[in-house]
């Protein structure tokens, strides 16, 4: 089994965090709160509602590293 490091969990987030997503969906479906259509429609949003935060998140991380850049 492979040893799994910092980089592999940075990169992987976003998949976690939709699985997790389908998960308690899957939940709130057979509890009967949300029907399987709306779980449905609700996934993709959910995904690229997580990408689009990723790109913000690595953008401010982009500019905090360009307004800290040490100087040679």
């Amino acid at each position: 089994m492979k040893t799994r490091n910092v980089k592999d969990y940075s990169q992987n987030w976003i998949q976690t965090v939709v699985a997790i997503v389908g998960l308690l969906f899957l939940i709130l479906v057979n509890f009967g709160v949300l029907t399987p259509e709306q779980s449905a429609e609700a996934q993709p949003l959910i995904a690229s509602t997580l990408g689009a935060v990723s790109s913000v998140i690595a953008g401010a991380v982009a500019l905090i590293g360009l307004f800290f850049k040490q100087s040679e």
